[in-house]
């Protein structure tokens, strides 16, 4: 349950990356560089105290959607353009979406 939000919510954030970066190569916006992947790393060689535990990582997620609905609000609240305005609209509609999923999830496992 807890891995498959994990998914859900790189699906919804490499979506809505994707989609904004189209939009602003259409634009003619210059993308500026980006930092590589991460190594992958086995997470059972992560000592128990250091790896954080099932409820962090689910605090955290929850912490990082709040700011991400916030900042689409935001945008949203600070946009001239129409076209630019709907898609922050699309995106603060999915964050808010998959925020209450979390959260009943959260209230459902304690």
């Amino acid at each position: 349950m807890f891995w498959q939000n994990i998914k859900r919510s790189l699906r919804l954030t490499n979506k809505q990356s994707k989609i904004l970066k189209d939009f602003m190569i259409k634009e003619g916006v210059p993308l500026p560089d980006t930092t590589g992947n991460k190594p992958h790393s086995n997470p059972d060689s992560i000592p128990l105290g250091v790896k954080a535990t099932d409820t962090e990582i689910a605090n955290l997620i929850s912490a990082k959607i709040a700011a991400n609905i916030v900042l689409c609000s935001t945008n949203i609240s600070q946009c001239i353009r129409s076209d630019l305005g709907l898609l922050w609209i699309r995106f603060h509609s999915e964050k808010c979406i998959y925020g209450m999923d979390v959260k009943t999830k959260m209230r459902e496992h304690g």
